[in-house]
């Protein structure tokens, strides 16, 4: 094998796929999935009181994750408006709906095995040393959802390790955080 079919071969891949056309139905339910996880963070907010004898209103602590939502609910409605009127100005230009192939091409088993992966980090949390758990994920995910040829994603995976170990070192002793 030659160097240019080796670098052919490890060449980047972008996730999701570069699209440079608009897809009005991935538009809208990106959209509604949006809007939803805004409503539910707006009806978090909300749960909590805006006074208390120990703030007044404007220093609550759910006024900055409601503002948050509130603004994510209005770009995801933007979002949905303009994906609906590119829908119906060309009808033609929304393809049949082939879930399987569509999921493929977005990544659908790299999204899974990332779910996966965050289920088995959660199932050994309080098991196994979180400085051992932490640069441990931290290593499997930058190695599995790699963009870069393996011996730069091994680096910068290593590094990240490497830094995290250290940051969450400094910060138990400096602000004698006990992490689980």
């Amino acid at each position: 094998m030659t160097d240019e079919s080796l670098k052919a071969q490890e060449d980047p891949v972008l996730l999701p796929p570069d699209e440079t056309t608009r897809r009005p139905r991935r538009e809208v339910i990106g959209a509604l999935l949006l809007m939803s996880v805004a409503a539910a963070f707006i009806f978090q907010a909300l749960r909590m009181p805006f006074k208390d004898p120990a703030w007044e209103w404007y220093t609550a602590p759910n006024i900055f994750p409601l503002a948050m939502a509130v603004c994510l609910g209005l770009c995801a409605v933007f979002v949905a408006v303009r994906g609906i009127f590119e829908w119906r100005a060309n009808p033609a230009a929304v393809e049949p709906l082939n879930i399987a192939d569509s999921a493929r091409r977005w990544g659908m088993g790299r999204f899974l095995g990332g779910v996966a992966m965050i289920g088995v980090l959660i199932f050994l949390l309080g098991k196994l040393s979180f400085y051992v758990l932490a640069p441990g994920s931290i290593l499997v995910f930058g190695l599995v959802f790699r963009s870069d040829p393996w011996p730069k994603a091994i680096r910068a995976s290593v590094i990240a390790a490497i830094f995290i170990v250290v940051f969450l070192h400094l910060i138990s002793r400096i602000f004698g955080i006990v992490f689980p």
